[in-house]
């Protein structure tokens, strides 16, 4: 593995382990943020050492794990919307719709794919839970709207910190999670320019379509990764 590939690859297991932590990040607007944060994480840990079994049995069942529980903490139609930009604005009720679905089951399965590659490192996130990630408190007030939570992830085995953020923003009374930046890499940023690139070369059909078999294939070499797996014991 190359430094670049490995810095990438580095940086998805931060983002999903981060992506997780704020996907659950549903709070009362009156607990300070990075406190929400803290305990949320702990939770999730909990629920990944419950869960380990049956995501052994089944890799699919982390997809159902973080789309059933964490993914309604975040507000997908904001995230949707600043990732298409301009394109939003033009774009059809149906298109937007078709979009929205498609970008929250990619984030889902291709940041998830990161552990599923290797579900003994599920393992070894619940061993260095206690380590893993320190958050940096905020000020906030009743005015606040808007805020950004960074903290610092500790991989495990020595290596590197890796700073990252947190954007959210109150709606109905809660903290609501629309963008993660990892180590300078913002998910909405990234997602934005790579997809505008698509849709001026071939319009936003060809896009969604794009995503649609993009979707499948991460799901299908997740089925074959654990027939393999099941074939070498």
């Amino acid at each position: 593995m190359n430094t670049a590939t490995s810095l990438i690859s580095r940086l998805h297991y931060a983002l999903l382990l981060l992506s997780i932590s704020a996907f659950s990040a549903s709070a009362q607007a009156d607990i300070p943020p990075h406190q929400m944060l803290e305990s949320v994480t702990q939770k999730l840990f909990d629920v990944l050492e419950t869960e380990q079994d049956s995501i052994e049995q089944k890799h699919e069942r982390l997809y159902e794990v973080v789309e059933r529980v964490l993914l309604p903490h975040v507000d997908l139609g904001v995230m949707s919307r600043y990732v298409l930009g301009k394109y939003w604005r033009t774009a059809t009720k149906e298109q937007r719709q078709h979009f929205s679905n498609e970008f929250k089951i990619l984030m889902v399965r291709f940041y998830v794919s990161a552990l599923l590659d290797d579900p003994g490192q599920i393992r070894e996130l619940l061993e260095n839970r206690d380590s893993l990630i320190n958050y940096l408190p905020v000020s906030t007030d009743a005015s606040t709207k808007k805020t950004r939570i960074r903290a610092e992830v500790h991989l495990p085995n020595g290596g590197p910190r890796i700073p990252v953020s947190f954007n959210l923003f109150i709606k109905n009374g809660q903290w609501m999670m629309y963008d993660v930046n990892v180590d300078g890499i913002s998910l909405v940023s990234n997602y934005r320019s790579s997809f505008a690139t698509e849709v001026r070369r071939d319009g936003l059909d060809a896009l969604i379509e794009r995503l649609v078999v993009r979707n499948e294939e991460l799901l299908q070499n997740t089925r074959n990764k654990q027939a393999q797996a099941k074939t070498a014991k």
